[in-house]
């Protein structure tokens, strides 16, 4: 069965990741707010985790991202989960920036995947969604 679109997991990221380049330079018929970056990022790396091996590089970098975190012995004992809610606060609570949001973003899903629990609620329900809508 098609989905609503049939684009395809990777070719829903591919155009995801298209359309955010060219909406973030805003010079274009496309334009996206600093503001909605991290969304289109998350859309990102929710598609990546089903698409070919172009974007399995986005789930790497994310599972990097918390080990960096849980192998810094100075900082005691860390879990994913404090990796996935300092990577929430760095997206939301600091200034938007393309490029932190759209690094961030993208990698979130395979953080929030790693730290389980509620947090694995935000990657599943989406995906089912986005997942039903491309393929």
């Amino acid at each position: 069965m098609n989905g609503l679109f049939a684009l395809g997991s990777g070719g829903a990221a591919v155009v995801t990741s298209f359309t955010l380049l060219v909406g973030i330079r805003g010079k274009n018929k496309i334009e996206i707010d600093k503001e909605h970056v991290p969304y289109w990022a998350y859309g990102i790396g929710l598609l990546s985790a089903n698409a070919g091996a172009a974007f399995s590089g986005l789930g790497a970098v994310g599972t990097q991202f918390n080990t960096a975190f849980t192998q810094a012995n100075g900082l005691g004992e860390w879990k994913a989960g404090a990796t996935a809610a300092v990577l929430t606060i760095a997206v939301f609570g600091l200034k938007p920036r393309a490029w932190k949001d759209s690094l961030f973003g993208a990698i979130a899903p395979s953080v929030f995947t790693a730290a389980g629990g509620v947090w694995t609620f935000l990657v599943t329900l989406p995906t089912s969604i986005i997942t039903a809508l491309v393929s």
